[in-house]
């Protein structure tokens, strides 16, 4: 079995098993304090900003399009923003080795475009990561100041993807500050991962595979498994994913025939294997797909019993 790294512009580390029946997956769409001093009584106070930045509310205007609220349109995912859906803040013009500034910040309307509030400590011309679902970042160790996306513990819903496992992200620039607020913009917000929505047919029969519980792992067989986790540098805006370990096993909470919506990392034409089991029995299969962040693919694959 030959393993290489593919993706290396996207900071993608995936392994590459070339191997298996293919299915091509077809892309569609995705549509300063201040202190005052005087010398005595007879001199008028004077107020000088102090070095660094001060707690400000905050609200980055117009944040752009995401999937935190997803809708199928068959072809096609429409997308907006939820309200009171929060999205991590993270200082990139203040992160050190000794300082680390994060928070939450959180949408004031359910709609495509929206703005995010909050209070942060930061100054004019200061960059601030947006990362959407909110989660904390690491903040000691070797990877302090990164950001962990998971993939596991997946329910195969369009609703619970969009909620816990359509990871985006942004970069903003404070613009104007006052006394006690700050202003910010953001030219764009990208995704992470690949959306993707599985259905399985009988290979012999063709009839449709009823799931209840579906793994996937790379290569043309169980042995080689899937990262659970990927990594985000916001200093770099790169992903990197962690090494596979085990198979990503989805467990629906009622067996499904219409498809199970997954988010998996995009790949370069990578080989993937495929255990779908429910009422009818186990079945299984490979595919080849290249999947690209922010990519939407819904995929019929043929499976058959071992």
């Amino acid at each position: 079995m030959k393993i290489k790294y593919s993706n290396p512009a996207s900071g993608i580390i995936l392994p590459y098993l070339k191997t298996g029946i293919t299915w091509m997956f077809c892309l569609l769409s995705f549509t300063t304090m201040q202190t005052s001093c005087s010398s005595d009584d007879e001199q008028e106070s004077t107020e000088q900003p102090t070095d660094g930045p001060k707690l400000r509310q905050l609200t980055i205007a117009e944040v752009p399009i995401t999937r935190a609220e997803l809708t199928d349109a068959g072809t096609s995912l429409s997308a907006k923003w939820k309200k009171d859906d929060q999205a991590t803040y993270f200082n990139l013009s203040t992160f050190t080795s000794s300082n680390i500034d994060y928070g939450t910040l959180t949408a004031s309307s359910s709609a495509a475009t929206s703005s995010f509030t909050g209070t942060v400590s930061c100054e004019e011309n200061h960059k601030i990561a947006l990362f959407y679902p909110a989660t904390d970042p690491i903040i000691s160790g070797t990877e302090r100041g990164r950001f962990v996306i998971s993939l596991s513990g997946q329910k195969g819903t369009l609703a619970d993807l969009a909620t816990r496992y359509h990871y985006v992200y942004g970069v903003g620039t404070v613009t104007s500050v006052t006394e006690s607020t700050a202003y910010a913009t953001i030219s764009q917000m990208r995704s992470l991962l690949s959306v993707c929505k599985f259905t399985f047919i009988d290979k012999d029969s063709n009839e449709s595979i009823p799931v209840e519980r579906l793994s996937i792992g790379y290569g043309d067989n169980a042995s080689v498994g899937y990262p659970q986790t990927a990594m985000l540098e916001p200093g770099e805006s790169r992903v990197v994913a962690g090494m596979p370990s085990g198979l990503l096993t989805i467990e629906l909470d009622a067996e499904a025939s219409d498809g199970v919506y997954v988010a998996l990392l995009p790949c370069e034409a990578d080989d993937f294997y495929f255990s779908a089991t429910g009422s009818k029995g186990t079945y299984s299969g490979t595919a080849q797909a290249k999947l690209s962040a922010g990519g939407y693919y819904p995929v019929t694959l043929k499976l058959a019993k071992p």
